[in-house]
């Protein structure tokens, strides 16, 4: 459909608003998407002339990123999400359920609502514990009788989880009911959501989950789910909560709240010390990143301090695309002046004087809560300012060098190292580049003092780690502690097991690019170094948990699936790599007697020639293939997918060979 006229004028107008910014292209074509509901074909010269770019340059952006359209959706927008916190939740039967029911469905790759899955955006609306079409539709506000006492205040989170679970119509019926209405931060407790706290003389009355239809059981005090003080229940009682202490408490959005919960008191003791002091303390602290790779944050951010350029940047990599990760998102949410507050204590200790947060697409709450909180903080962090960007569904944008590109309003494809971010980074310029978690413990080692943060740990691991359970476990949520805790102390005591009841068959820690651990190795202790002597990784804290229904066959295929869909392109070993793989264990899959099933978005399988070898062949040349791979490739996407693909073979050989599936998975 050609592009009208009005369209055409209105694409020029919002080209030429863009046209002073840095790396405007990507925020350009967002503008254009929400405004047309795509981005036509007719609009890319005008974008190129307006922003002095080729109309090749624009189009390659454009075709890399998978949330720009070039033709209007047709009808609502459903994007189910199809990673492996939520497979292990039924995702994939959904998926089958919904195309059945007539609902057309695209495949996004975590939506950070892994403890609540199966989950979905609809029209950009989220929608957890999915299981069928008619949880799609918003259901109707039922009609409310019993009132509040006068001046009853009650809190109920505006986390995009809870939302997704009813919290916005729990909040309507309180409303209706009476009572004022808190919007607050999760607590991190998924199975107690939607949750409302009663305010009373004696403190919060907790009720969770209550369906909005229930309030006149809360009114009462009758509802079966009263738990009372929420913090007292076991789940929150054994956790260690430095990053996350204001959880459930504030309201996400009041400067008065923040302050009054230790707020900006590490941004002032920062400021009254010299940068270098201020390095030292980070240094002391022990702080490692919060992302993956474990850098001491210290280091990285004495390396920009000591870099001689006149414009240096501070960037938080919120990127968060790892399933059973939701850790940023939540905080994001629920506390995002403790990440500003910790961005402004970096540009005061490196000599930065700008700041770039970078934000996922598939988090539309946290973008919304971050932009508006960096407008009322602005005077507050001042000199130092701060902007939002937001990706553009590219999983690749978490690797730092492809973020930068992606700022800078290009394709988001890794750079070579050397030379490293910290000396020649965005735009060019010495960059402080940091997790969400690291720039968020921050404030309170510069609050409370390093030594505080360091006595927390287990070796080389400091501080605490929040720690993130997803997919099939009965208590899902953010559960903050000290490196040293076992995984099955995380999984069996705090967990509570598989919500399906099932025995737990498998646990995938670090996101899709994380090694699959079966229960013999659960009393691995949670710490960097551990994990990677074990043939895994921490990554960012993640933790999905399986029953014994799961074909670990099938999720290694899942992974190479995914590093296929997701790879930048740049390097053979990723790009080429993960398409043989995924051919080998369609091969492996198929001699088991097994039906290897579809493939979504990778037409190229179709073209796979059939191989004369056996399963033990195969099996010999996927291991071959994953070493290319990992010592081969530019980034940690190519260089890592192998971690759950030989993990599955090393640990569920059974799956990958000619025997049946267990009896227990069918």
């Amino acid at each position: 459909m050609a592009m009208t006229p009005s369209d055409a004028a209105l694409v020029e107008t919002l080209a030429a608003q863009y046209a002073g910014t840095r790396g405007a292209l990507l925020p350009l074509l967002h503008a254009i998407q929400h405004a047309l509901g795509h981005v036509p074909g007719e609009a890319v010269p005008l974008v190129a002339h307006a922003l002095n770019l080729s109309r090749a340059e624009v189009h390659g952006v454009v075709s890399f990123y998978h949330d720009f359209r070039d033709a209007p959706a047709k009808g609502r927008v459903v994007k189910l999400c199809r990673a492996e916190a939520c497979q292990a939740r039924g995702a994939d039967a959904l998926a089958e359920t919904l195309a059945n029911e007539g609902v057309a469905s695209e495949p996004v790759y975590c939506l950070g609502l892994c403890a609540s899955g199966p989950a979905a955006l609809v029209d950009g609306r989220p929608v957890a514990a999915v299981a069928c079409a008619a949880d799609l539709d918003v259901a109707d506000a039922p009609g409310v009788s019993a009132r509040f006492a006068p001046g009853t205040r009650v809190f109920v989170s505006g986390d995009m989880a809870a939302v997704g679970l009813g919290a916005d119509a729990l909040a309507d019926a309180c409303r209706a009911a009476g009572a004022e209405v808190v919007r607050v931060s999760s607590h991190g407790l998924f199975a107690i959501e939607p949750l409302v706290e009663v305010e009373t003389p004696e403190g919060r009355v907790g009720y969770g989950p209550v369906a909005a239809g229930d309030i006149a059981q809360v009114i009462d005090g009758t509802h079966l789910n009263r738990i009372g003080d929420v913090a007292a229940l076991p789940f929150f009682a054994r956790q260690q909560r430095f990053t996350f202490a204001r959880a459930g408490k504030t309201d996400p959005l009041s400067l008065a709240d923040y302050a009054a919960h230790d707020g900006w008191k590490g941004l002032e003791a920062a400021r009254a010390m010299a940068p270098q002091a201020v390095v030292d303390a980070v240094k002391a602290s022990g702080l490692r990143g919060r992302g993956g790779a474990g850098f001491p944050t210290g280091i990285k951010w004495q390396t920009v301090l000591e870099a001689a350029a006149g414009e240096k940047f501070i960037v938080c990599n919120a990127d968060e695309g790892d399933s059973g990760t939701f850790a940023d998102r939540m905080l994001m949410e629920g506390d995002p002046f403790c990440l500003i507050e910790g961005m402004a204590i970096a540009g005061h200790a490196v000599g930065a004087g700008h700041g770039y947060v970078y934000i996922r697409s598939e988090y539309p709450f946290a973008i919304r809560t971050m932009e508006a909180a960096i407008g009322l903080a602005a005077s507050r962090i001042a000199p130092f300012t701060l902007e939002v960007r937001v990706g553009a569904g590219a999983y690749v944008c978490g690797e730092e060098t492809a973020l930068l590109d992606s700022i800078e309003g290009k394709r988001g494809q890794v750079r070579a190292k050397p030379p490293l971010p910290a000396i020649a980074g965005l735009f060019g310029k010495p960059t402080v580049i940091n997790n969400v978690l690291s720039l968020a413990a921050v404030p309170f080692i510069l609050a409370e003092g390093a030594d505080r943060y360091a006595e927390i740990g287990f070796g080389r691991s400091r501080g605490t780690m929040p720690i993130q359970l997803a997919g099939n476990v009965k208590h899902g949520g953010l559960f903050e502690i000290g490196f040293g805790i076992t995984l099955r102390e995380l999984i069996e005591d705090i967990g509570g097991g598989t919500a399906s009841g099932r025995p737990v068959r498998a646990v995938q820690v670090g996101g899709p690019l994380g090694a699959y651990f079966p229960p013999s190795m659960f009393d691995l202790p949670f710490d960097y170094e551990a994990f990677a002597e074990a043939g895994g990784l921490i990554g960012h804290a993640g933790i999905t948990v399986f029953d014994d229904s799961v074909d670990m066959a099938r999720m290694a295929r899942f992974a190479m699936q995914f590093c296929a869909v997701e790879s930048c392109g740049k390097c053979t070993p990723c790009r080429i790599g993960s398409t043989r793989g995924v051919e080998l264990i369609n091969r492996i899959i198929a001699g088991t007697g097994r039906d290897a099933g579809t493939l979504e978005a990778m037409p190229q399988m179709r073209n796979a020639r059939a191989s004369p070898r056996g399963p033990a062949e195969e099996i010999g040349l996927l291991r071959d293939l994953c070493d290319t791979m990992k010592y081969g490739s530019l980034c940690a996407l190519g260089g890592f997918t192998p971690y759950p693909v030989l993990s599955a073979l090393d640990h569920f050989p059974e799956d990958f060979s000619p025997a049946p599936v267990r009896a227990a998975a069918e």
